[in-house]
């Protein structure tokens, strides 16, 4: 058995009989060494976490699922938190899930009540997505100055909850050195996020728009000495 209660307390919900949620936060992942985007992924440790929650149901809840489909959701709670939903799929529910995953894709259309200059087809499979908070404005142009001559990939700045949300998109080059370094000056001036496009729509779609392309470059413009 994978759980383990010293690792994470596994706070699980049960919705009904076929269905139960938990919220996990950046530093739960944190702590079992999994990133956000790798959910998405089947890995040992995302079959680790995913065995140790249904064994955490069967404990509590007697949430049998053996011999059952099961479907999985992770929805972006605020930009540190997923909730995990797990859906038992038997005769009874098929035709209702088909309409639930039908009115999902309506729902990803309120994304696009506003112009989105992120929308970048296969590019944004492409890229890799940095999101750094900032407690002051002046922070976000003094990173933006120190990195202008050498970072020329999009980037975005928003304003939620009164700190400001810098968003940077890379292109992937091969080169992880450069996303490190990048890390390293961003350390010094804000604090990162779940960093994935989820979160980024998240931003879009509840902050407050400042900058939506090439916020570095035009930072570093207007405020150079």
């Amino acid at each position: 058995m994978y759980f383990n209660k010293d690792v994470i307390e596994l706070k699980i919900e049960k919705i009904n009989e076929s269905q139960i949620k938990l919220i996990l936060t950046q530093a739960d992942l944190s702590e079992r060494n999994i990133k956000l985007e790798d959910l998405t992924i089947p890995s040992e440790k995302t079959q680790a976490l995913f065995h140790d929650i249904m064994e955490k149901a069967l404990e509590e809840y007697d949430f049998i699922s053996e011999n059952t489909p099961l479907m999985v959701e992770a929805v972006p709670v605020g930009l540190d938190g997923i909730m995990i939903i797990v859906t038992k799929i038997d005769n009874k529910n098929q035709e209702s899930l088909g309409a639930k995953i039908l009115s999902q894709q309506k729902d990803l259309h309120r994304f696009k009540r506003k112009p989105l200059v992120f929308q970048e087809g296969e590019a944004d499979k492409n890229s890799d997505i940095l999101i750094y908070s900032f407690e002051k404005l002046d922070d976000v142009i003094d990173f933006s100055l120190r990195i202008s001559d050498t970072y020329h990939d999009a980037s975005s700045l928003y304003k939620m909850d009164d700190k400001y949300f810098l968003v940077l998109q890379m292109k992937q080059d091969g080169d992880e050195n450069k996303t490190e370094e990048l890390e390293l000056i961003l350390g010094e001036y804000g604090q990162k996020h779940i960093s994935i496009q989820l979160s980024k729509y998240y931003l879009i779609e509840h902050g407050e728009a400042m900058i939506e392309n090439k916020a570095i470059t035009l930072l570093s413009k207007c405020f150079a000495c």
